[in-house]
């Protein structure tokens, strides 16, 4: 199942709201929120073409905290190991 979501970042909770909307986009149950998980899902389960957007970025990293950064590395890594699959914005 391909993956389209854009993520406000002005309206998130916290890291645990973040991968509930990336469970939710993907439709995949068991994806458990961790970053390693995030990876697999990202190169070997949700189906391309892949659409992830984040606005409001400075928000999310105002609410989310360090882990944002290894949040985004994650997801370039994904595209580095995907080329083509993922498309990718990022909003400040």
């Amino acid at each position: 199942m391909p993956m389209d979501l854009t993520v406000d970042g002005a309206t998130l909770v916290d890291e645990a709201d973040f991968h509930a909307r990336i469970r939710e986009a993907s439709g995949v149950t068991w994806y458990g929120g961790r970053l390693d998980a995030l990876f697999d899902l990202l190169v070997a389960v949700v189906d391309r073409p892949i659409s992830l957007s984040i606005t409001n970025a400075a928000a999310a990293r105002k609410v989310i905290g360090e882990r944002f950064d290894r949040i985004l590395t994650v997801i370039f890594d994904a595209i580095a190991e995907r080329p083509g699959a993922i498309m990718f914005k990022l909003e400040s």
